[in-house]
């Protein structure tokens, strides 16, 4: 067997990218084999994975999905054939890595497998505040609500969205837990800002979505329309974000988020990259929970857990730990949860057990 240890080298090798896109099968099939019989190099080949997911996640975003520009001018699109420029491309991207110890390119924070429902005006007042109005989503629930300011909202699951009750007369603060899709109406006097946990976004009128679940290792701002600023929680640094980037905000960084004279600045817990492209058409990965649509890119079971448990409403629990680091490919739309894990069998052999909403994954 071909000895392939250097991350740039699987990058820009045919096989390998025919394996990690599932178009050849006998590559495939090498390296499963490879994989199985080198068990020291799983970590490179992991990483170089999620290098070429981000890679062709960057090119369909500089080029687009059918080899345009945004302006529709034709060009020769560029591939991951381009070595010169492959090598180039995974020099930012590991460089992006180093600040965050991880590559998160196609992170898909995604949930519930319910449509949407009809838009609410819901004005029910939560009893704990009376001078609070409060919209929230169950585990497997999503909701379109209108403000009283006629911004459209969309909840994922298992998200509480709070405003005040004079939301949209002396102010448009909204405090968010979990994760919306936002299309503001715009308004000159009346930036609208979107509270979390470690930073804030404010507009003036724009379409973006933002995921912060309570535990989540990362925090996302991804902006389709407008323009956003992203300021963290201590106001020390501003980000702003300009159509089709996303801001990922580290949460685990709380040393560095609490002290300002760190050795490691404030603001490299945060990065600015492209948005997502899901492999099969254009579909923005951030936002596809919103079309009912879970996209999963590269990730392990254990990676994949929240927000399984999320969008299926169960509870997952792996016997062996081998099994949590198994890594998918795939998009669910109208799957349950146990055609989802059967579909998921076809990648890697493991067992599960469901008791009502209790499920257990094993060998």
């Amino acid at each position: 067997m071909r000895n392939v240890l250097q991350v740039e080298e699987l990058v820009i090798d045919d096989s390998f990218r025919n394996y990690c896109f599932q178009k050849n099968e006998d590559d495939m099939e090498y390296w499963e084999e490879y994989i199985n019989t080198h068990p020291a190099e799983a970590g490179k080949i992991d990483e170089a994975k999620k290098i070429l997911f981000g890679l062709h996640a960057m090119l369909q975003q500089e080029y687009g999905p059918k080899g345009k520009t945004g302006k529709n001018h034709p060009q020769t699109p560029a591939t991951l054939h381009d070595k010169h420029l492959v090598k180039k491309m995974i020099v930012a991207i590991v460089s992006v890595a180093a600040v965050f110890g991880a590559i998160f390119f196609l992170r898909v924070f995604t949930d519930t497998a319910v449509p949407l429902k009809k838009p609410e005006t819901a004005v029910a007042i939560n009893s704990r505040n009376p001078n609070t109005i409060t919209y929230s989503t169950a585990k497997g629930e999503k909701k379109t609500i209108i403000l009283p300011d006629s911004s459209k909202l969309h909840l994922n699951s298992f998200t509480t969205l709070v405003i005040d009750q004079d939301f949209g007369r002396s102010n448009r603060n909204v405090y968010l837990s979990g994760e919306a899709l936002f299309d503001v109406a715009y308004h000159s006097s009346l930036p609208f800002i979107v509270q979390v946990n470690k930073y804030a976004v404010k507009v003036l009128g724009t379409v973006f979505n933002v995921r912060s679940y309570p535990g989540d290792k990362f925090s996302e701002t991804s902006l389709i329309k407008g323009k956003v600023l992203i300021s963290l929680e201590n106001n020390s640094h501003k980000t702003i974000l300009r159509p089709n980037q996303k801001a990922v905000i580290d949460n685990g960084a709380d040393s560095i988020l609490a002290n300002a004279n760190a050795p490691v600045p404030y603001h490299k817990a945060i990065a600015v990259l492209p948005l997502s492209y899901s492999p099969t058409d254009s579909i923005v990965i951030e936002t596809a929970w919103s079309r009912n649509r879970l996209e999963i890119i590269n990730e392990s079971f254990s990676e994949m857990k929240d927000k399984l448990e999320r969008w299926y409403d169960v509870k997952i629990g792996f016997k062996d730990a081998d099994v949590a680091r198994y890594t998918f490919t795939a998009m669910f739309e109208k799957e349950n949860i146990e055609e989802a894990l059967k579909a998921l069998q076809y990648s890697y052999h493991f067992n599960y057990s469901i008791h009502g909403k209790e499920i257990m994954i094993s060998k």
